[in-house]
């Protein structure tokens, strides 16, 4: 009798093969890599989310300080806005927002409200966070300098030129 059974096997069903160690080594290298990456921009967004909310935070005692001391000054019959300072403030009204607040970030004075004596828009700078307030209030009410919106922005330092 002749062997009449063909040279090749045919197996019928799944067939599992066996990856290379090489496969194996990059699968996980390239896993690893995509979750270090994925966990860093988690990490660094947290840090920059908690600084932007005590930059927030730190703006908004300011305010209740720049709202003191302009009353304040207004006793005295001066006024905290001087529009041709650096900073909007009249010379000594920042030592003393400072000391009331316990801030050591710069404000910058943009417009102040002579009227009701609050600020209408003003900048907190602490770091690399940079808080803009501006009001929104009717100022006839009470409502003039309590409501406004606070931007907070995070800033990268790109370039650094330094003097020769």
């Amino acid at each position: 009798m002749p062997d009449s059974k063909p040279k090749e096997v045919h197996v019928e069903g799944t067939q599992f093969y066996r990856r290379g160690a090489i496969a194996d080594v990059l699968r996980i290298v390239l896993i690893s890599c995509v979750t270090l990456v994925a966990i860093s921009i988690l990490i660094f967004w947290a840090v920059i989310d908690s600084g932007a909310r005590e930059a927030h935070k730190e703006a908004r005692d300011i305010r209740r300080a720049l709202r003191i001391v302009g009353t304040e000054y207004y006793g005295n019959l001066n006024s905290i806005y001087d529009p041709h300072s650096p900073n909007g403030l009249i010379e000594g009204a920042a030592e003393e927002i400072a000391e009331i607040s316990t801030r050591n970030g710069e404000v910058i004075l943009y417009s102040w409200d002579e009227e009701t004596h609050t600020p209408i828009q003003f900048e907190y700078r602490k770091g690399l966070y940079r808080v803009i307030y501006t009001d929104f209030g009717e100022g006839e009410d009470y409502s003039a300098g309590v409501e406004g919106n606070f931007v907070v922005y995070y800033s990268f330092e790109i370039l650094n030129f330094e003097a020769e």
